[in-house]
């Protein structure tokens, strides 16, 4: 008979739903920072984690399991935005008009807005960058690329987004 003293095993959470608890919220802003959609963001959100969870034993050895979902995510993200955009040039070529779904109001709404009208690379280290709060050297090991690669994307990014405001006389504060 076990110690009574000992935890039961309901009691100790795995390492996978430890890791789950500690990254979801993050990895979550993240995603919403690039699809602009709670819904979408946690769509996205749950599909990473889930590959997170299939190659639990392979992930939870790396340097970095919360880089490794990060990274997931972003992809993810990028990938819904280019069927995004095949859609919509498909509806545009059809002649259709397709509704758009409501989102969640909030104060940062057209800055993000904005961000995920940028190329999906800029959009991805800018959200990487001030939703995660990441360092250059922490994005490109998320993003495996080179940290001047990191800083050129930000630079770009950040560029495009200041003319983006300027064109709509936003641009105070950018």
């Amino acid at each position: 008979m076990a110690n009574s003293d000992e935890p039961s095993v309901v009691e100790i959470p795995s390492q996978f739903e430890t890791f789950y608890r500690e990254e979801y919220g993050s990895v979550l802003a993240l995603v919403y920072g690039l699809s602009g959609s709670r819904w979408v963001a946690e769509d996205l959100t749950q599909e990473a984690f889930l590959r997170v969870h299939r190659d639990w034993e392979r992930v939870a050895g790396m340097e970095s399991p919360g880089g490794w979902v990060r990274r997931v995510a972003v992809n993810l993200a990028r990938s819904r935005v280019r069927s995004l955009r095949s859609e919509a040039a498909a509806h545009l070529r059809l002649g259709g008009i397709s509704a758009s779904m409501g989102q969640p109001a909030g104060e940062f709404d057209e800055f993000w807005k904005e961000v995920r009208r940028l190329p999906a690379r800029q959009a991805g280290v800018i959200a990487l960058r001030y939703i995660d709060d990441l360092s250059v050297s922490e994005i490109a090991g998320i993003l495996g690329v080179a940290e001047g690669t990191v800083k050129a994307q930000l630079h770009q990014g950040r560029a495009r987004l200041r003319r983006q405001f300027e064109a709509k006389g936003m641009a105070d504060g950018v």
